[in-house]
């Protein structure tokens, strides 16, 4: 079949001048008129059929573009670009399966395509697929730079440098969330309101969901004294007893997954918010635009991206003194608030199922285990080469491993086996319900975090079971969320600053019995008194947090970073 597409008459090469520069400007129906015009007469040429497809994705009519790419490819298999662009429309329509197939294909041909590490990465990174990992890592940092080429700040996370989370935020906000035309909401009555102070959580994670393990016993424990809580969900009804803790948590639970940003924002002012929350950041299924036209007269960063929003008009994130020090904050659009202890909130109360035995959980007795049950897409090249040194100074030692997706366990062996180890020193645990998880952990020896995106809930998870930890810190939030729970369990002499002292800690504790019965010790007597389970002292702080906040906005005065002052203990 031909490759090259057929000369174009005089008058079809006018029409496709033309067409372009339509095009260009963003005419994208004239462009199409015109494109149309040269097919009838010259219906073989791939390249305006090319060009017709993308208009057509331009147009979100992606299905008509899919077509046109298909014909393009039918009769040149090898162009990159259209399967590329064939990718990006079949990720329009949420055809995810296809979409990853499709721009493996496409990166195959071309390892130039700028948007091939968007989808690439995260895909690959569920089930342990590294190839091309440096190449693919270096495409998203271009990107941040490149205005022609979308940026996803949240696969900027994996790279430990919070200049590019920011560069990367601002990006996304500038392209998708920021409105041409600010609409301004009148926050007059809320600035002269007395009686409680109106609080709306807004989160897609409202279901079963580490954000919801997280802070349903928050949402609970409020002062309704002194705050109303409203629960806004823009994420799916899994109908699961998760939900409905939150649904029982609050006074107002709004199901608005349909509802468009402008809906959303246009609801929360008439609902008269004082402070209005964001728990999603950069992470699937987020609503920032909802915060664009400040439909509150206060906007909070909170918990589910560790990161800035590089919104403008997001005012305060919720932090801690270790995860991100005042002096971090020419890296925050949002001016930065402490709380006390750790930013972290935790219900103290979840359950735990019945415990097993190594052998039901296929770990053999005598071995020292080492266990690695953060999300596969956490897990990169050099921590994975960490663990295998780690497992070769301490002969016998296997690595638990939480298999997120199944039959991906194979792709791991074969990394392992060539780095030297042999792959029947890993075990797979499967997926299970959160209270038998639990009940497993303590098989375990020692767990082993990944960097730069720590363990979060995991760590949470490890230490409420008494299980020990090694993590690595860096210059980043995400870096340093597993080290702020581990100060708060006693554990702070387990954190490391780079990849050797990260081996050296793990092989050091694995070789000395006492030293971890002494940490598991150390564990078991902090858990009852940690304020990293005290969920009532962790309200009264946020809650200190909120009152400031309002304070300032009702006098008039601007954000500003501040502390709040902690409770005694006692």
């Amino acid at each position: 079949m031909p490759t090259t597409p057929p000369p174009l008459t005089p008058a079809l090469q006018k029409l496709l001048y033309d067409g372009y520069q339509h095009q260009l400007r963003g005419q994208y129906e004239d462009a199409a008129r015109h494109y149309r015009k040269i097919l009838r007469a010259a219906p073989d040429h791939v390249d305006v059929m090319h060009l017709l497809g993308i208009v057509r994705a331009r147009q979100s009519r992606e299905v008509e573009a899919i077509e046109l790419y298909k014909k393009v490819l039918a009769r040149r298999p090898d162009d990159g670009k259209a399967w590329y662009n064939l990718a990006l429309a079949q990720g329009a329509l949420k055809q995810e399966d296809d979409a990853r197939a499709t721009m493996e294909r496409a990166f195959a041909l071309d390892q130039s395509l700028p948007l091939a590490a968007n989808l690439l990465v995260p895909s690959r990174r569920a089930v342990w697929d590294w190839r091309h990992h440096d190449r693919l890592f270096e495409h998203l940092k271009r990107g941040v730079a490149d205005p022609s080429v979308p940026t996803l700040p949240f696969l900027m996370l994996y790279v430990d440098d919070p200049a590019l989370h920011l560069a990367a935020a601002r990006r996304k906000v500038t392209d998708e969330a920021s409105p041409a035309r600010p609409r301004g909401f009148d926050h007059a009555d809320r600035r002269a309101a007395t009686g409680p102070i109106r609080i709306a959580y807004l989160s897609a994670d409202f279901r079963t969901h580490p954000t919801t393990f997280l802070i349903s016993k928050l949402l609970a424990r409020h002062d309704r004294s002194r705050f109303e809580i409203t629960a806004i969900s823009v994420g799916p009804d899994d109908g699961s007893a998760d939900r409905q803790s939150i649904v029982d948590a609050v006074d107002h639970f709004l199901d608005r997954e349909k509802a468009s940003p402008a809906a959303i924002a246009e609801e929360v002012a008439a609902l008269g918010i004082d402070v209005f929350i964001d728990l999603m950041g950069h992470t699937s299924g987020e609503r920032l635009a909802a915060f664009a036209d400040r439909p509150a007269p206060v906007q909070v960063n909170y918990l589910g991206y560790p990161s800035t929003s590089g919104a403008p008009f997001m005012d305060y994130v919720i932090a801690d003194p270790v995860v991100l020090p005042f002096s971090d904050a020419a890296f925050y659009t949002e001016k930065i608030v402490h709380l006390p202890d750790c930013y972290q909130p935790n219900d103290p109360e979840l359950p735990e199922g019945e415990r097993p035995t190594r052998a039901d959980c296929d770990l053999p007795d005598e071995a020292f285990v080492f266990c690695a049950f953060n999300s596969a897409w956490k897990l990169d090249p050099e921590v994975f080469s960490a663990y295998t040194r780690i497992l070769k100074a301490v002969p016998g030692s296997v690595l638990w491993v939480l298999e997120n997706r199944k039959n991906s366990a194979d792709t791991l062996r074969r990394e392992a086996e060539a780095r030297g180890l042999d792959p029947a020193r890993l075990v797979f645990a499967p997926i299970v319900p959160l209270k038998d998880h639990f009940a497993r952990l303590p098989l375990a020896d020692l767990f082993l975090d990944t960097f730069p995106y720590t363990a979060h809930t995991t760590a949470s998870d490890m230490l409420r079971m008494g299980l020990p930890m090694v993590t690595r810190t860096g210059r980043s939030f995400a870096s340093r969320v597993a080290a702020s729970i581990m100060t708060q369990m006693n554990l702070a002499d387990f954190i490391t600053t780079d990849v050797e002292g990260f081996v050296a800690r793990a092989v050091a504790l694995a070789n000395d019995s006492a030293a971890l019965a002494e940490a598991r010790a150390r564990l078991a007597a902090a858990r009852p008194t940690s304020p990293l389970f005290d969920i009532d002292r962790y309200a009264r702080h946020m809650e200190r947090a909120f009152e400031t906040m309002v304070a300032r906005s009702r006098a008039g005065l601007p954000p500003e970073a501040f502390a709040v002052e902690p409770l005694p203990r006692g």
